[in-house]
This record gives structure tokens, C-alpha cells and sequence, in this order.
């Protein structure tokens, strides 16, 4: 299998984990404090039952496209039905969410170097379960064209962005995990913050082969896909500080603080508005 198509797979998983289920976990302080203060045996409980769901997953609608699975796959091994076998399709998804969620966590200031080696570890298994499930699920529900819907042009697509971004924001927006990552990012993490963002802004709508990909990307010079990526952006960007607005809290603090929390909401919205894109077109 060629290296681009190997990478495409392995990032659409990646960012599938996110937008399917994973990143309401990520910005949840309860999870990150779950690592210091579940029992072993009940976080091992918690990944043995997550992660047999994710392999009935799996089994039911696969990791890889089948025409990838069939020309990438072996013959050994438990396969699902015309695809690759089940333990190579498994152990790409947990090493996936293990990658986005340690990624992610590091992002957001939640892990780094002085982070306790046990607290990381365990965090890591925390994050699977959710991660896995939205990887496993990411195929089936985001690959593939829908030809039946045309795509709107702009400025109407700007309601379907906004729409994707207030799913995805609005339920983190209220809680106090905004501006405790806020507060202990510096300027570096924001600009990298913001760099990734649009970059998996970009991969989601160009790359990765979601749903509706060639109709996005007919006509459309490499300038104009940039183009957009940088309007679902701006959009995050706005629907986020919208959000912070409108819920308060942020009109009387410096424009230091305001701009972290924005930057730091606008990853999740902006998320959410490309997947808006994937899913409604």
C-alpha cells in the first residue's frame, strides 16, 4: 500500500476519533482527574469492556475501506467479512486514539514532560475507549460520497460551518475547563493551537477522504481550498467567542485572557464546523 493512501487511513481515524465522540473527552477535567483516582482494577475493567465494544465495531463495519482493505490485506489472521484481518484493523485504532488522545492532551497543557509516567499512562487509557469507538466508527459514518446533496456555495455554506461549530462548542463553552487550559497555555501553545486547528481543518475537508471530498474539491484550486479552510475558521474562531459572549465572564477580563479562551475554544468549533461540511455538504 502507498505511503499517502497508509497516511490517509491512519488520519482520517485519527481525526474520526475526535469528531465522533472523542473531544468532549478531552476537554473534560473529570477525566483527566479519573487517572489519579480510579482503582486499577476498575480503570482495567473500563478498557477491557471499551475496547471489546470497539472490536465488535470493528467486526461489524471495519476500520479500512474494503477496496484498501483488499489490496493492503493479508491472509492471515480473522478477517471481517472482505476486509482486512481484524487484529490489524483493532491494533491500528487503539494505536490511533492512543496518538490523538496523548496529542490532544499535550496540546491543551493537560500532560507534559513533569506529568507523573503512572498519570500519564493512565490518562492514555481513559481517552482510549472514547477515541477507539469514534475511529472504529469513522469509516462507516463519514467515508464514502452522498451524492444526493448538492453543496451549498457561499455565503450559504456559513450557516452549515456555524451550525457544526455551536454542536460541537457549546457544550464546553460553560464549563470551567476553558479557562483552566487558558490559563496555563502560553503564547507558543496558542499559536500551535491555532496552526492545528487549521491544519486539521484542512485535512478534514481535503485530504482524508470524507464524505463529499471530490465534490469539495472539483474546480477548486489549492488557493481556494486554503481559502476555505481559513473561512471554517474564522468561523470557529467567531462562533467561540460568540459563545464565550454571550455566556459572560469574559467582557471585564484582559484581552490576553480573552484571546487564549477563544484560540482555545475555536478547536473544538472549528472541528465541528468541517464536520458540519462532511456530514450535511
Amino acid at each position: 500500500m502507498e505511503l499517502a493512501v497508509e497516511l490517509r487511513e491512519q488520519g482520517r481515524g485519527m481525526a474520526g476519533a475526535l469528531l465522533v465522540l472523542g473531544i468532549s473527552f478531552a476537554y473534560t477535567v473529570e477525566s483527566w482527574r479519573l487517572a489519579a483516582d480510579i482503582s486499577a482494577v476498575h480503570l482495567l475493567g473500563f478498557v477491557v469492556a471499551g475496547l471489546a465494544l470497539v472490536v465488535l465495531i470493528t467486526r461489524s463495519v471495519g476500520f479500512r475501506s474494503d477496496e484498501d482493505a483488499e489490496s493492503g490485506g493479508t491472509d492471515t489472521g480473522l478477517r471481517r467479512d472482505g476486509g482486512s484481518p481484524l487484529w490489524v484493523e483493532f491494533t491500528e485504532i487503539v494505536f490511533q486514539s492512543l496518538f490523538i488522545g496523548y496529542a490532544t492532551l499535550a496540546l491543551l497543557g493537560v500532560v507534559d514532560l513533569r506529568t507523573p509516567f503512572p498519570v500519564v499512562v493512565r490518562m492514555g487509557l481513559i481517552q482510549v475507549v472514547p477515541l477507539a469507538v469514534g475511529a472504529a466508527l469513522a469509516n462507516e459514518l463519514l467515508s464514502g460520497e452522498q451524492e444526493e446533496l448538492s453543496e451549498a456555495g457561499f455565503p450559504q455554506n456559513l450557516g452549515v460551518f456555524a451550525l457544526g461549530a455551536i454542536f460541537f462548542a457549546a457544550p464546553i463553552a460553560p464549563t470551567g475547563e476553558i479557562g483552566l487550559i487558558a490559563a496555563q497555555i502560553d503564547w507558543t501553545r496558542v499559536g500551535v493551537l491555532l496552526l492545528v486547528t487549521v491544519s486539521v481543518t484542512y485535512l478534514m475537508l481535503y485530504e482524508l477522504e470524507f464524505r463529499g471530498q471530490s465534490r469539495r474539491l472539483q474546480g477548486r484550486s489549492r488557493w481556494r481550498q486554503v481559502g476555505q479552510t481559513c473561512i471554517v475558521t474564522v468561523v470557529g474562531l467567531l462562533v467561540a467567542f460568540g459563545l464565550l459572549v454571550a455566556l459572560g465572564g469574559i467582557e471585564s477580563e484582559p484581552v490576553a485572557t480573552w484571546t487564549r479562551r477563544t484560540v482555545v475554544l475555536a478547536f473544538p468549533a472549528a472541528i465541528g464546523a468541517s464536520g458540519a461540511r462532511v456530514i450535511l455538504g
